[in-house]
């Protein structure tokens, strides 16, 4: 095996590996944690949902780690994950019955549609990496 492809091999990997399935249940997780705060869904399927609001956050983490990069590396995933943090806590307060900012539903509904937003942007951008990573591996074979 030569040096060039003993380099490629873990990037080649890591091109498959796609950033934006990470995100794969995040769709899911929002309308449960919609239908709590409007009184339409289970609970503990609301707080399921925001833990996996946080896995989804860690499994894109470690894609981008396994490329060889991490958060900060990016000004605007870095800020995105300060977005993201605060209402993802107070969300997670709300559905312990810890105090929270969160004080009725409609604040909630206020909350979760501002960390929407920010995980849409997200997963814009790991979309767009997908597609740059792939094009790159096009044109290196």
């Amino acid at each position: 095996m030569d040096q060039k492809t003993q380099v490629d091999a873990p990037q080649e990997q890591f091109f498959e590996a796609k950033l934006k399935k990470a995100f794969d249940e995040v769709s899911y997780s929002f309308e449960k944690i919609l239908g709590e705060v409007r009184g339409d869904s289970n609970l503990v399927l609301a707080k399921q949902a925001v833990n996996q609001l946080q896995i989804s956050l860690n499994q894109f983490e470690n894609l981008l780690k396994e490329g060889g990069s991490s958060v900060a590396s990016y000004d605007s995933i870095k800020y995105l994950y300060q977005e993201i943090g605060h209402p993802l806590s107070e969300l997670r307060r709300y559905f312990m019955k810890e105090p929270s900012e969160i004080l009725t539903d409609k604040a909630g509904v206020v909350y979760v549609n501002a960390l929407k937003a920010s995980f849409r942007r997200l997963m814009d951008i790991a979309e767009e990496m997908d597609e740059g990573h792939s094009s790159i591996l096009k044109s290196a074979l």
